[in-house]
């Protein structure tokens, strides 16, 4: 079986794909140095969380809203073209900021600017890699494909700030910036040296290109009448929106329990799962029917929440830490070997831009709802005489941090239950067991290829 739209690129061997992988990693790893480094510098520089938490805003915000566009364009350029252009965007903000530090006058505003900047050229990138990797990579190899590209990004998120607290102390933030842009030369050497293939731009003769607009109202129009596909997305958004609970939560949550050194332990046991389950899904690939592990795995993830809220053992919190985190790596690699299978080449770039806009919505949303809803509602729940001590109490238990185990209890429920509703909805469950009837004009587009549509899920 091949890839909707298109057979894989002959002759890109395994060799030049782990080298374009390679070199994206290390860019990735410079990136995230120099977003850690950049945050502990803007607090000490202005004191302020507020002004600290704003730095995050622009790193996620603009590529999120951009996201639609960018995918449309995405797909009308050559991904060389892309890759390129974004990674020496991203490279040219960080010289920026090593030439006004250097010169004494990078000031927080310069950070924000340049982090929003980096937000967009990442929203070009990270669809136009997409598009690449289930270009040249056989099908049956797309799990391992993009397990390899969870390994990359566990590796950056567990490496990234340990190297850089260790570098900030060696040779400041100058050294790091520079370090970063160093990076970025890496990362764009082998997509200067190798050819990457451009079958995604092929479109009938004579065949008129529609505007942006249009092209964007294209990739939505094919998710809305891809139920399959749009439930599959909108499963992934409560997922990520779980886990952006999980990231705000877990802290305070075991604080509560034990001291810092408790905490570094359980963070150190999840990230360790994280890495596992990388490696795990880069060497396996994942189950035949990649919607199997996304659903076996994430049912495991709702299980882990509620022994998070129900269990106080540290022991026992780091097995649960390490399960939770293996799992990510698998869903997230096979839920993207799903998108990379079942969306046609010519309207791959649009889909992956607006699935990770949908997807990515959600953290920024569970980072500032869960603050609130802690701190003013179920912690004072569950505190003695609270209002939720007689039901609850005997449960999970009363006083500091309980009312944060009770929204973990609650978040595992959500998530099976869920898990459990999309295990039972049709089209999700079939999305990969046959191509469906065309979706029509305004679902498919006429820069689809005739022989690729019909495979609206």
């Amino acid at each position: 079986m091949t890839a909707v739209g298109a057979a894989p690129a002959p002759g890109f061997s395994l060799g030049r794909s782990l080298a374009v992988w390679l070199g994206q990693v290390v860019s990735l790893l410079g990136s995230s140095l120099t977003s850690f480094a950049l945050g502990v510098w803007t607090y000490q520089t202005t004191g302020g969380v507020t002004r600290f938490a704003l730095i995050m805003l622009c790193a996620t915000l603009p590529g999120v809203l951009l996201g639609p566009v960018t995918g449309a364009l995405v797909d009308r350029w050559k991904l060389r073209r892309v890759l390129l252009l974004s990674d020496f965007t991203a490279g040219l903000m960080t010289l920026l900021l090593a030439v006004l530090l250097l010169t004494g006058q990078l000031r927080p505003w310069h950070a924000y600017f340049t982090t929003a900047v980096v937000s967009v050229a990442s929203a070009f990138q990270q669809p136009a890699f997409a598009v690449l990797v289930s270009t040249v990579v056989p099908p049956e190899h797309l799990g391992r494909a993009n397990g390899f590209l969870q390994l990359g990004l566990a590796c950056a998120q567990l490496g990234a700030p340990l190297a850089s607290a260790f570098l900030l102390a060696a040779v400041g933030l100058q050294g790091i910036l520079l370090i970063d842009a160093a990076s970025f030369v890496l990362g764009v050497l082998p997509l200067l040296a190798l050819h990457i293939p451009e079958r995604h731009l092929a479109s009938p003769s004579g065949e008129q290109r529609p505007s942006l607009l249009a092209a964007v109202r294209e990739g939505g129009a094919y998710l809305k009448n891809s139920s399959g596909l749009l439930a599959l997305l909108a499963f992934l958004a409560a997922s990520n929106f779980v886990t952006g609970v999980v990231e705000v939560l877990v802290t305070p949550l075991v604080l509560a329990l034990a001291d810092v050194t408790a905490l570094g332990m359980l963070t150190t046991a999840g990230g360790v799962g994280l890495l596992v389950g990388s490696v795990v899904m880069s060497a396996w690939g994942g189950p035949r029917r990649q919607l199997h592990g996304v659903l076996a795995f994430q049912l495991t993830c709702g299980l882990c929440l509620v022994l998070v809220g129900l269990g106080t053992s540290l022991p026992l919190l780091a097995g649960v830490a390490f399960a939770f985190f293996f799992g990510l790596p698998i869903i997230n690699g096979s839920s993207q070997s799903i998108l990379q299978r079942t969306v046609p080449l010519p309207l791959r770039g649009r889909v992956f831009a607006f699935s990770g806009a949908i997807t990515g919505m959600m953290v920024p949303l569970a980072y500032a709802v869960s603050g609130p809803l802690a701190d003013l509602v179920f912690e004072p729940a569950l505190r003695p005489g609270g209002a939720l001590v007689p039901l609850l109490g005997t449960l999970v238990g009363t006083g500091p941090g309980r009312g944060i185990a009770l929204m973990f209890v609650l978040a595992g429920a959500l998530t099976l239950l869920l898990t459990g509703l999309a295990a039972l909805y049709r089209p999700l469950r079939t999305l990969e067991s046959k191509p469906e009837e065309d979706p029509g004009p305004a679902a498919a587009g006429p820069s689809a290829h005739p022989s690729s549509e019909g495979v609206t899920p």
